[in-house]
């Protein structure tokens, strides 16, 4: 049985801004008016924060990066609520 550190803890924080810049901010408040909606924001112990983003169709996956921009990726695998 594994140790996760995340126990408690949910994909989102209640507090999103405490994790991600202003650019990241600013960004994602325009991305939400295209439909795109905050799935995660992966919170390792040391490093930056990774925030992922999903459109309304939930078929494109993108990474916010520190600048602002989303990065679309089709190599992120995100695991479904249990």
């Amino acid at each position: 049985m594994s140790s996760d550190k995340r126990v408690g803890m949910g994909p989102v924080p209640t507090s999103p801004e405490m994790y991600i810049n202003e650019k990241q901010v600013d960004g994602m408040s325009i991305l939400k008016k295209f439909g795109w909606k905050l799935v995660c924001i992966r919170r390792p112990g040391l490093g930056h924060a990774l925030t992922v983003l999903k459109n309304s169709q939930e078929k494109s996956v993108g990474v916010l990066g520190e600048d602002g921009i989303l990065r679309l990726t089709t190599d992120l695998k995100i695991r479904q609520a249990s």
